[in-house]
């Protein structure tokens, strides 16, 4: 019986020390960064359209709509009524 829990606990360390390390955002905080820079914003809602665009976007395509390298128009239209439709829904309390 200990051995399975001992085994349990590795896994479960296992599990952790992958998601902590290589499964985090690298454009989570940049991205709340700028928006912190808007002189309206505040860090809640900040922090909402960070995970709004995060949910829809990948790290690779976020880090490319913070650069501005969007490909085509289309795309640009897409990323700016996402950003808009964000901020709606964390504007309100």
């Amino acid at each position: 019986m200990s051995k399975i829990l001992l085994w349990i606990s590795a896994v479960m360390l296992a599990i952790f020390v992958v998601k902590t390390q290589y499964l985090t955002s690298k454009t989570y905080q940049p991205f709340v960064d700028g928006c912190m820079a808007s002189p309206s914003a505040t860090q809640g809602q900040c922090e909402c359209l960070s995970d709004y665009m995060h949910k829809r976007y990948s790290d690779r395509e976020m880090q490319a709509i913070m650069d501005n390298r969007l490909g085509d128009e289309l795309s640009k239209q897409k990323v700016e009524l996402d950003i808009k439709q964000g901020s709606l829904q964390c504007a309100a309390p």
